[in-house]
């Protein structure tokens, strides 16, 4: 064949404007194809990492829970000589007084570092009851963490961690500081008195990030301890 006529029919074969379209085309679904690829990759992990630092909702323990109950809230069950637990939970805080402005949502800046972490399943608040803006544990919340102590006693290698909340009453600061250092008293009574390992134990504080009555920031029940199981 004609070199000359082979390079002409190359030309409208090859480089008509039907395929040109069709290459423009490919191009477009490969460009399209690459943008949603790097979306996913820049999307997902974000949500995953949402959905990891979700807390899970915490067990609400009454004024003296008994050791049974304990049990249930920390470890998922309950010894053999328990009988069925129906937990009890503590009565509703009385109703706010009505005042002519109402309280606005409290803003506090978040935590420094990584906040995902792991949903824990297991967790119980309980009511610890402190001296004013102090670390001491009064003597009546005492009997309260002599029973965490004998769960804790029985679930092996089992970790925990201690969390202390505060009320919205003073400076994120000064609460933040507090919350830790009466989580911090917790794991210490917890180690000294009933010799658990305080290699199981860890402390943290959230200060008044997470209000238990958000519509009631200054009420006493926001201050309290949660415990969380970390698993073995």
């Amino acid at each position: 064949m004609d070199a000359g006529l082979f390079h002409a029919q190359f030309e409208a074969t090859v480089r008509g404007p039907n395929n040109a379209a069709m290459r423009r085309s490919r191009i477009a679904t490969m460009r399209q194809g690459l943008m949603l690829g790097v979306f996913a990759c820049l999307v997902l992990p974000a949500a995953g990492s949402l959905a990891q630092g979700l807390p899970g909702p915490a067990t609400p323990m009454g004024p003296n829970p008994s050791e049974c109950e304990i049990q249930a809230a920390l470890l998922g069950t309950t010894g053999p000589n328990c009988p069925p637990v129906a937990m009890q939970r503590p009565a509703a805080p009385p109703p706010a007084a009505p005042s002519a402005e109402r309280p606005g949502p409290v803003t506090v800046p978040p935590l420094p570092g990584p906040t995902a972490m792991q949903a824990p399943e297991l967790r119980a608040a309980f009511r610890v009851e402190f001296d004013f803006n102090s670390a001491v544990i009064r003597p009546e919340s005492r009997a309260i963490l002599d029973k965490v102590a004998a769960v804790m006693g029985t679930a092996g290698t089992t970790r925990f961690r201690i969390i202390g909340h505060t009320d919205a009453v003073g400076g994120d600061a000064a609460n933040l500081a507090l919350s830790k250092r009466r989580a911090a008293a917790v794991v210490e009574y917890l180690v000294s008195r009933h010799h658990i390992r305080a290699d199981r134990l860890e402390a943290s504080g959230m200060g008044a990030r997470d209000l238990l009555l958000p519509d009631q920031p200054k009420a006493a029940a926001n201050r309290r301890v949660e415990i969380v199981n970390l698993g073995g």
